[in-house]
């Protein structure tokens, strides 16, 4: 067990830039590309079944199917899940770039702690490269457990071998992700952009 600095960033907003709210979002072409809007997706199936698949309890594409079959798009189940993975893969250079600096000048170590399933991290792992930039991926479907639920960051915690929580500096742009962090003892702050990461990164470690 180590209690050296450790830097975790979330990558939904932080890494990756395509979510929700963004100034692109992935799914700004959805309704022309694949003749259904965001919302629709959000309202039955983002709020529905995929909360499973954040968990590990369903997997993505069982789980993605018959609610593509009510579309009349069950054929198209691969192809869609590529587009959605492709258009949600808007990596943030400038940011990996900073932790990368920081690890190699404090030899600590780095770690994603993100609400994800199995299929998109193995696509930001290997097909956009996350995975040569942390020491580990963390992730939901992989702990059973989402945030800001207190086990996520308990076990992601045990899973980083990390006795010393607050040799932790936790980094995201939901409050309520920061607030349960700081509860587990955790270092943690509201991500702003990379310029707010880059000010905490020259005096941590």
């Amino acid at each position: 067990m180590s209690s050296s600095p450790v830097l975790v960033l979330d990558i939904d907003g932080v890494v990756s830039l395509a979510q929700p709210g963004s100034p692109q979002p992935w799914y700004a072409s959805l309704q022309a590309d694949w003749g259904f809007d965001h919302d629709e997706m959000a309202r039955d199936f983002f709020r529905r079944d995929f909360k499973e698949v954040l968990r590990g309890r369903l997997d993505l594409y069982a789980a993605l199917h018959p609610w593509l079959e009510t579309k009349g798009l069950a054929d198209r189940l691969e192809e869609f899940v590529a587009y959605w993975f492709a258009k949600d893969a808007v990596i943030d250079r400038d940011v990996l770039a900073q932790a990368d600096a920081w690890r190699q000048r404090t030899g600590g170590r780095c770690f994603t702690a993100s609400n994800q399933e199995h299929h998109r991290i193995a696509y930001l792992r290997e097909q956009a490269g996350l995975g040569v930039h942390f020491d580990e991926i963390i992730y939901s479907a992989a702990l059973g457990v989402c945030k800001p639920e207190r086990v996520f960051f308990t076990n992601a915690q045990a899973r980083m071998g990390v006795t010393a929580a607050q040799a932790i500096l936790f980094v995201d742009d939901v409050a309520a992700n920061v607030d349960a962090a700081r509860a587990c003892g955790w270092r943690a702050m509201l991500y702003r952009g990379p310029e707010t990461l880059r000010r905490a990164l020259e005096s941590w470690g």
